[in-house]
């Protein structure tokens, strides 16, 4: 028989008889909490794209921005005026990228 003390032996109790590590659990809202930020983001700029890849923006510029598959998702008003890209769009492509041949 199992004493409870407190609700954390409640949740940990929960959890244990689901199966679910507090690592697996983490992952899991890190998950959702992405997906969501994401589905609100319609535009990302360069700092979004190094965050997402952690490639430094020469490298970004260098091996993925010049892909004509990323460049169909870049949005500028003009040329003195800042990138964009298409969140979600870019993002898939940018796993096509980053995920082929490996």
């Amino acid at each position: 028989m199992t004493v409870i003390k407190n609700d954390m032996d409640i949740t940990q109790l929960v959890l244990e008889n689901a199966g679910l590590s507090k690592k697996e659990l983490l992952e899991r809202y890190d998950q959702i909490v992405q997906a969501t930020i994401r589905k609100r983001t319609l535009y990302w700029d360069i700092d979004d794209l190094v965050r997402e890849t952690r490639f430094s923006k020469a490298s970004l510029e260098k091996y993925i921005l010049c892909d004509p598959r990323i460049r169909e998702h870049q949005r500028q008003l003009g040329s003195r005026y800042k990138r964009v890209w298409l969140a979600e769009p870019t993002a898939k492509v940018l796993d096509e990228i980053l995920n082929k041949d490996y």
